[in-house]
Protein backbone atom coordinates (compact mmCIF):
# COMPACT_ATOMS: atom_id res chain seq x y z
CA UNK A 1 0.00 0.00 0.00
CA UNK A 2 1.31 3.46 -0.91
CA UNK A 3 0.19 6.95 -0.01
CA UNK A 4 -0.68 9.39 -2.79
CA UNK A 5 0.72 12.66 -1.47
CA UNK A 6 -0.66 14.71 -4.36
CA UNK A 7 -4.29 13.89 -3.65
CA UNK A 8 -3.71 13.13 0.04
CA UNK A 9 -5.34 9.79 -0.27
CA UNK A 10 -4.37 6.27 0.59
CA UNK A 11 -4.48 4.05 -2.44
CA UNK A 12 -3.64 0.44 -2.91
CA UNK A 13 -1.33 -0.16 -5.86
CA UNK A 14 1.95 -1.85 -6.65
CA UNK A 15 4.67 0.17 -4.94
CA UNK A 16 7.34 -2.04 -6.45
CA UNK A 17 6.77 -0.68 -9.97
CA UNK A 18 6.82 2.87 -8.64
CA UNK A 19 10.02 2.23 -6.71
CA UNK A 20 11.61 0.66 -9.80
CA UNK A 21 10.61 3.71 -11.86
CA UNK A 22 12.19 5.98 -9.22
CA UNK A 23 15.39 3.91 -9.32
CA UNK A 24 15.51 4.17 -13.12
CA UNK A 25 15.04 7.94 -12.96
CA UNK A 26 17.74 8.18 -10.30
CA UNK A 27 20.10 6.11 -12.48
CA UNK A 28 19.40 8.37 -15.48
CA UNK A 29 19.96 11.41 -13.29
CA UNK A 30 23.29 9.98 -12.13
CA UNK A 31 24.39 9.29 -15.74
CA UNK A 32 23.44 12.82 -16.76
CA UNK A 33 25.30 14.27 -13.77
CA UNK A 34 28.40 12.22 -14.66
CA UNK A 35 28.14 13.37 -18.27
CA UNK A 36 27.93 17.00 -17.15
CA UNK A 37 30.95 16.52 -14.88
CA UNK A 38 32.98 14.99 -17.72
CA UNK A 39 31.90 17.81 -20.04
CA UNK A 40 32.95 20.41 -17.44
CA UNK A 41 36.34 18.69 -17.11
CA UNK A 42 36.87 18.70 -20.89
CA UNK A 43 35.86 22.36 -21.11
CA UNK A 44 38.23 23.29 -18.28
CA UNK A 45 41.08 21.40 -19.98
CA UNK A 46 40.41 23.31 -23.20
CA UNK A 47 40.20 26.61 -21.33
CA UNK A 48 43.49 25.94 -19.53
CA UNK A 49 45.13 24.91 -22.79
CA UNK A 50 43.89 28.08 -24.49
CA UNK A 51 45.10 30.21 -21.57
CA UNK A 52 48.58 28.68 -21.85
CA UNK A 53 48.59 29.28 -25.60
CA UNK A 54 47.49 32.91 -25.22
CA UNK A 55 50.01 33.53 -22.42
CA UNK A 56 52.80 32.08 -24.59
CA UNK A 57 51.70 34.13 -27.59
CA UNK A 58 51.49 37.31 -25.50
CA UNK A 59 54.89 36.60 -23.98
CA UNK A 60 56.42 36.13 -27.44
CA UNK A 61 54.90 39.38 -28.70
CA UNK A 62 56.15 41.25 -25.64
CA UNK A 63 59.63 39.74 -26.09
CA UNK A 64 59.65 40.88 -29.72
CA UNK A 65 58.67 44.42 -28.67
CA UNK A 66 61.38 44.49 -26.01
CA UNK A 67 63.99 43.20 -28.47
CA UNK A 68 62.99 45.88 -31.00
CA UNK A 69 63.20 48.60 -28.35
CA UNK A 70 66.64 47.38 -27.24
CA UNK A 71 67.84 47.42 -30.85
CA UNK A 72 66.44 50.93 -31.34
CA UNK A 73 68.12 52.25 -28.19
CA UNK A 74 71.42 50.59 -29.13
CA UNK A 75 71.29 52.18 -32.59
CA UNK A 76 70.46 55.56 -31.06
CA UNK A 77 73.34 55.27 -28.58
CA UNK A 78 75.80 54.38 -31.37
CA UNK A 79 74.62 57.42 -33.31
CA UNK A 80 75.08 59.67 -30.27
CA UNK A 81 78.50 58.14 -29.62
CA UNK A 82 79.56 58.96 -33.18
CA UNK A 83 78.38 62.55 -32.70
CA UNK A 84 80.32 62.72 -29.41
CA UNK A 85 83.49 61.42 -31.05
CA UNK A 86 83.17 63.94 -33.88
CA UNK A 87 82.60 66.72 -31.33
CA UNK A 88 85.71 65.67 -29.37
CA UNK A 89 87.79 65.63 -32.57
CA UNK A 90 86.52 69.10 -33.51
CA UNK A 91 87.24 70.47 -30.00
CA UNK A 92 90.70 68.91 -30.04
CA UNK A 93 91.39 70.41 -33.46
CA UNK A 94 90.22 73.82 -32.26
CA UNK A 95 92.41 73.54 -29.15
CA UNK A 96 95.33 72.43 -31.33
CA UNK A 97 94.86 75.32 -33.71
CA UNK A 98 94.40 77.76 -30.82
CA UNK A 99 97.53 76.46 -29.13
CA UNK A 100 99.60 76.67 -32.32
CA UNK A 101 98.41 80.22 -32.98
CA UNK A 102 99.12 81.28 -29.40
CA UNK A 103 102.72 80.17 -29.45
Amino acid sequence: MCVNLVNRTVEVFDCGALIEEIRMVDAKHERVAQGITKFEERVMEKVKSEMVRVEHQTSEKLKEKVDLEIARVAHEMKHKLKIGIVAMVVVRAIVGIWTSLSV
